[in-house]
C-alpha cells in the first residue's frame, strides 16, 4: 500500500473576533464549534466516523481533550493524541501514517479567542537582531494591515471561503434560527490591530530601539478547524479523493518565527531545498501576520510577489486562532491553490512550543 500522506479534506468554522453580533450565544461552546466543524468535514469527505482510526486534538486542551474522549466512548478503537500545535499535529499524523498506511487521521481544535499574552504585551514581538527593519516604516506596517482586510473582504464577497466553512446552525430563540456561513469581518471605521496615533515620530533604525507601538497586531479570534489524512493507498480502498499531498511538517526553531531573523528565514529556504522543493517552485505562502512587520520581512528577504502571500488575507482579517493558526491557514490556502491552479503551497507555524513549517502540494488543480 502505498503510504504518501494525503490531505482528505481540510474545513473551519466562521470565525470571529468578538460575541457574534453583539448577542450572547451560549450554545456556542468550544466544545459544540469542534463537533459541528468535524461532523461537517467527514460529511463533505464521505468518510464513515468508524473508519477514523485516530484522533489528535489542538487548541483549548480541556474542552478538546472532553470532545476527543467523547469519541472513544463510541469507538473503542480509537487512539487519542493532545498537541500543542498544528506543525507538531501534522508531524504526529505523518509519523502514524508512515508506520501504519491503513491509519485515516482526524486532526481537529479550536480556539476560544482567549489571548495568550499577559495583558499590555504585544505579541510575537520581533527581534531587530539579524534583520534589518529600517524599510519597514510604520505607515508600511498600517498599509499592509489594511491590505491584508481588504483582501479577505474582497474573497468572502466573491464567496471564496464558501469550500473552507462548515455553516453553524444557531437558535436564537424558540422561534429564531440563524445560519451563519461567513466570517464576521470586522467594518468599523478604525480596523482592529490600528496604530494609535504617535505621540512622537517613530524612529525604525536603532537596535536599542522599543517597537512595540509601531507594531498592528491582530486580535484573538473563536473558531475552530479540523482535516483528516490517511496514505493515498487507502484513500483509494475508501474512493476518496484527496485534495493534497502533505509532503512535509516540520519545527525548525524553538522559538516563535515572528522573532524574524535573516537567519531563520534562511533555514526555511534550506528546508525546502531538502525536500526537494525550491523557493521558486511554491506557489503561494501563508505566514503568520500576528504582527504586521513578520510578512513585510518575509516580502522583503524572499523577494515575493505581495499576491503570493496571505492572498486571501491573514490573522490582521481574521483574527489569531493561537495554536490551531495553521490549519486554519493550510484550510485557506488548500481552497486558493485550487481556484489559481497553483501546485505548492508553504504555511509558516508559530506557537508556543517554536516555528515550524507545512509544505503541500495542491492534487485538484483545474
Amino acid at each position: 500500500m502505498t503510504n504518501e500522506v494525503v490531505i482528505v479534506e481540510a474545513v473551519r468554522s466562521p470565525l470571529t473576533q468578538r460575541q457574534l453580533y453583539g448577542r450572547p450565544h451560549s450554545e456556542l461552546t468550544v466544545q459544540r464549534l469542534v463537533d459541528v466543524t468535524v461532523n461537517g468535514l467527514l460529511q463533505r469527505a464521505k468518510i464513515d466516523e468508524d473508519a477514523v482510526t485516530t484522533v489528535v486534538t489542538v487548541g483549548n486542551g480541556a474542552a478538546s481533550r472532553r470532545y476527543a474522549e467523547s469519541w472513544r466512548t463510541v469507538f473503542d478503537h480509537i487512539d487519542l493524541h493532545e498537541e500543542v500545535s498544528s506543525t507538531a499535529a501534522m508531524k504526529f499524523a505523518i509519523d502514524v501514517i508512515n508506520d501504519d498506511p491503513r491509519r485515516v487521521v482526524l486532526v481537529a481544535g479550536a480556539a476560544a479567542a482567549h489571548s495568550r499574552h499577559e495583558p499590555g504585551e504585544t505579541p510575537g514581538l520581533p527581534t531587530l537582531r539579524g534583520a534589518d527593519l529600517s524599510s519597514i516604516t510604520r505607515q508600511r506596517q498600517s498599509d499592509y494591515a489594511s491590505a491584508s482586510r481588504c483582501r479577505a473582504r474582497e474573497c468572502a464577497l466573491s464567496g471564496d471561503f464558501r469550500r473552507e466553512i462548515i455553516p453553524l446552525e444557531l437558535h436564537l430563540d424558540h422561534e429564531m434560527t440563524e445560519f451563519i456561513a461567513s466570517d464576521e469581518l470586522r467594518q468599523v471605521s478604525e480596523p482592529a490591530g490600528a496604530l494609535p496615533p504617535a505621540a512622537a515620530p517613530a524612529s525604525n533604525g536603532g537596535a536599542d530601539h522599543d517597537c512595540r507601538s509601531s507594531h498592528p497586531s491582530a486580535h484573538s479570534a473563536r473558531g475552530a478547524g479540523a482535516l483528516v489524512l490517511t496514505s493515498s493507498g487507502r484513500a483509494d480502498e475508501l474512493g476518496l479523493h484527496p485534495r493534497g499531498r502533505l509532503l512535509g511538517a516540520e519545527m525548525l526553531f524553538d522559538t516563535p518565527v515572528t522573532g524574524v531573523s535573516v537567519s531563520k528565514l534562511e533555514s526555511v529556504r534550506s528546508y525546502l531545498r531538502s525536500m526537494g522543493v525550491p523557493l521558486d517552485r511554491i506557489d503561494q505562502f501563508e505566514v503568520p501576520e500576528e504582527v504586521a512587520v513578520t510578512p513585510l520581512i518575509w516580502l522583503e528577504q524572499f523577494r515575493l510577489n505581495p499576491y503570493m502571500l496571505n492572498p486571501r488575507g491573514g490573522a490582521l482579517a481574521f483574527g489569531h486562532l493561537a495554536e490551531l493558526e495553521g490549519i486554519r491557514c493550510l484550510t485557506t490556502m488548500l481552497s486558493a491553490l485550487e481556484d489559481t491552479g497553483g501546485t505548492y503551497g508553504l504555511v509558516s507555524t508559530s506557537n508556543v512550543d517554536g516555528s515550524g513549517v507545512l509544505l503541500v502540494e495542491c492534487l485538484n488543480n483545474p
